[in-house]
């Protein structure tokens, strides 16, 4: 009978110990539950800021101010490349900040193909103009050249040489203040100060067309294009170099130029 109380206390302890290693064991399964949960919640937020940071790169033009009668011959050429779009209009909804259509063609994640020039190099300037019509805006990139991996014939860029690329797309402010993107889904504009490995074409007035690019990070890479500013929406093709070793996605580069791709290429949006 001496022995009761110590035995009512002892498997009391022992009836705590496991309910409480129970309890334990529930919060750290639901800690480890929340993990993902967490984890969605910072992809979502470094989708927005890289979106964020895209927006902040992309050229600004003033939709009333842009007065074509006062170019040259050569930027009213440029213009007219890009005349008759109607994406642009004079007056938009003030709740619209993105306008964008899909693309005219598919490229490959490595359009060597499709490149008079590929090049690596660093965004100097860029600047944004409307069409003769105003109802496009396009951008323009200028690069310092580092290196030449592709130059097709009668193009001679060097080491050292300035370039232009363009693209389709740019920001537009209307006169209540109001700015609006336009541009293709899933394209993004190129930094200044960032350096790329950039992929063109030739696009007319000593222009390059801007095929795609993937900005140099250390000594990783990041694609211009896709999913990092489409706030993570679909699956692209330049998506799966995303963190990729530069050195091993330069050799891809340059086996890609020296056997381009045949067949049909891979579309650039898969939903």
């Amino acid at each position: 009978m001496l022995f009761k109380p110590a035995m009512l206390v002892a498997l009391f302890l022992i009836v705590v110990t496991l309910a409480f290693g129970v309890l334990s064991k529930n919060a750290k399964s639901n800690q480890e539950a929340a993990k993902p949960i967490e984890q969605n919640g910072n992809d979502k937020k470094s989708h927005v800021r890289a979106r964020e940071l895209d927006d902040a790169a992309t050229p600004v033009v003033d939709l009333v101010s842009s007065d074509t009668t006062a170019v040259g011959s050569d930027r009213l050429l440029k213009n007219t490349r890009y005349d008759n779009e109607g994406i642009v209009k004079s007056e938009v909804d003030p709740s619209i900040v993105n306008v964008v259509r899909e693309p005219l063609e598919d490229i490959s994640d490595l359009p060597a193909d499709k490149s008079d020039l590929v090049v690596e190099g660093t965004v100097i300037d860029s600047a944004a103009f409307l069409s003769n019509d105003k109802g496009a805006v396009y951008s323009e990139i200028t690069i310092h050249v580092s290196d030449v991996l592709k130059d097709s014939s009668n193009v001679n860029v060097r080491n050292g040489d300035s370039i232009v690329a363009e693209r389709f797309g740019g920001r537009v402010k209307y006169p209540n203040g109001q700015i609006v993107r336009y541009g293709i889904v899933g394209q993004g504009s190129p930094a200044k100060g960032k350096t790329y490995l950039f992929f063109l074409s030739r696009a007319g007035q000593g222009n390059y067309n801007l095929l795609t690019a993937y900005e140099l990070q250390g000594n990783k890479v990041q694609a211009l294009d896709g999913a990092r500013v489409n706030l993570g929406l679909g699956k692209w093709v330049f998506d799966k170099h995303n963190g990729e070793d530069y050195q091993a996605f330069r050799k891809a580069t340059e086996q890609a130029v020296k056997n381009p791709p045949t067949g049909n290429q891979k579309r650039r949006f898969n939903p």
